[in-house]
């Protein structure tokens, strides 16, 4: 595909600006792990008391554990458009999970093809670029495919969800462009991560010139995203669990976490894993009705902007330049564009094109929401990343957090707000208290909104809107369940802690 004019000479600028590299280093490796649907609590170390997740659990102590790191929505979709652009979805209309009805034009049916995403950028810079597994972002185009946006190789569904058992009858894999001709191993997740492996190894089987590329590694598992289905000898370690559900939920969560190891091993073996830096997240937050996740000690869940639907683990590891510590101040994955970018030796966006300036309008070019965040995490610079984070989804909700502040505006219920410092589980309320401080994070939203370039493009079903006034009226244990508890913290209208 020819990209827009304007598209073409933004990355050729990019690749033509300095590097952060030092002397005689050499641009990292880039490896972003997501993982879909996985809950704010359901890692050892953000507080786990049922999952085993060693590897995760190393990388947290080696690298930067956020305890505040946040997802640009509260759904699958949406939240993956924003990571690989580096801006809101709702700058340029892709706010829901992706729907295609009748009178929507296929080319608004996804990422827009003008949106520079983080696989192009990164591949103007010399980058080899891969995605394995979860797409997405769009399907009715063939220019919407991932070959045809900045990735060089491409393993795993276009699609939102897929079964973790598939035959060569009933798959929607995809090699490229093409099927494949054979089961490789037989659960996704372990053949998600052959293909990741083989990427990171295939630097070594190519030319001198090819080998000395650093590379770009999307690696999209849908664990632990419905159906839930998990390998026998995982779900024997959690046989202890009563609830289904929730051992399934275990069992896929403690094997992407082994699947992870392997991944570090064989960078450790190849002696890259000084100079790689990884970011680990969720795509949203986990989904308490689905796949009984736990969001503990944060309220909500998927499909939400309470914390438990936003705020999610968040991991950077790149020893190399980041030293081990617990970063506490509010970071977004809107982040990862500008961050990866600019340790590839590119510029992110400047501090002016981040910012929603009094009179600016959509036709003034587009604003970022992306921040560059080694200097705040190698305390160079100081202060919050983000003056605000904002959140909509129209017909569903909208949220705003300025500092310790949050400002929530569900569909189905009256404003309310919080004060996270005092209160992350979002239970007692202080509009009465504090009408002021609402009205003026309102007027932040508000004016946010009148920066945004288009209108959504595609909203979910009508269904989805009593769906998602259940979720807010729901109860949600804000306690992390035992190793042996038996109690069901996920039924609809359980009256918890």
């Amino acid at each position: 595909m020819k990209l827009p004019a304007p598209h073409r000479a933004l990355l050729v600028a990019l690749a033509c600006l300095g590097t952060t590299a030092e002397a005689g280093t050499g641009p990292p490796n880039l490896l972003l792990i997501v993982a879909d649907d996985m809950g704010y609590g359901d890692l050892s170390c953000y507080g786990s008391l049922q999952i085993r997740t060693p590897n995760l659990d190393r990388l947290a102590a080696g690298g930067v554990r956020c305890t505040d790191g946040y997802v640009a929505s509260c759904v699958c979709a949406p939240s993956r458009a924003g990571l690989l652009t580096g801006r809101s979805g709702s700058r340029f209309g892709f706010e829901h999970n992706l729907h295609h009805p009748d009178y929507l034009a296929p080319e608004f049916a996804g990422i827009p093809l003008d949106e520079p995403l983080i696989s192009e950028r990164l591949q103007a810079l010399g980058y080899r670029t891969g995605l394995v597994g979860k797409w997405h972002l769009g399907k009715a185009l063939d220019e919407q495919h991932p070959l045809r946006r900045g990735f060089d190789f491409f393993f795993g569904m276009l699609g939102g969800s897929h079964g973790y058992w598939p035959t060569l009858k009933k798959n929607s894999l995809l090699y490229g462009d093409e099927k494949p001709e054979s089961i490789r191993t037989p659960y996704l997740t372990d053949w998600f991560t052959l293909e990741a492996l083989d990427f990171i190894d295939s630097a070594g089987k190519a030319s001198n010139a090819e080998a000395d590329r650093p590379w770009f590694l999307f690696l999209s598992y849908n664990t632990p995203h419905g159906p839930m289905q998990a390998r026998p000898e995982d779900l024997e370690l959690y046989a202890h669990i009563a609830d289904e559900k929730r051992r399934a939920y275990c069992a896929m969560q403690h094997c992407m976490d082994q699947n992870i190891g392997q991944i570090v091993e064989r960078l450790a073996a190849r002696g890259e894993l000084e100079n790689t830096l990884i970011v680990f997240i969720s795509d949203n937050g986990g989904s308490v009705e689905v796949s009984h996740a736990v969001n503990a000690p944060l309220r909500g869940g998927k499909g939400t902007f309470l914390e438990g639907g936003v705020r999610v683990p968040t991991l950077y590891h790149w020893p190399e330049a980041l030293e081990p510590q617990v970063y506490t101040r509010p970071v977004s994955a809107l982040d990862v564009m500008a961050t990866f970018v600019t340790a590839a030796g590119g510029s992110g966006p400047a501090p002016g094109e981040r910012q929603e300036r009094e009179g600016r309008k959509p036709k003034d070019g587009p604003i970022y929401d992306s921040v560059d965040l080694v200097p705040f995490f190698q305390g160079s610079q100081e202060g919050d990343p983000h003056e605000a984070l904002i959140w909509r989804m129209a017909l569903r909700g909208a949220a705003v957090r300025e500092g310790d502040w949050k400002y929530l505006r569900p569909a189905s219920q009256p404003p309310q707000l919080y004060n996270l410092a005092e209160d992350p589980g979002e239970t007692r309320d202080l509009m009465q208290a504090e009408p002021e401080r609402g009205l003026a994070l309102l007027a932040r939203l508000n004016k946010w909104e009148t920066m945004l370039e288009r209108n959504p493009m595609f909203i979910s079903d009508a269904y989805w809107a009593g769906y998602n006034r259940r979720l807010y009226a729901r109860q949600h244990s804000l306690v992390q369940p035992g190793p042996d508890d038996d109690e069901d913290i996920w039924s609809f209208g359980w009256k918890g802690r």
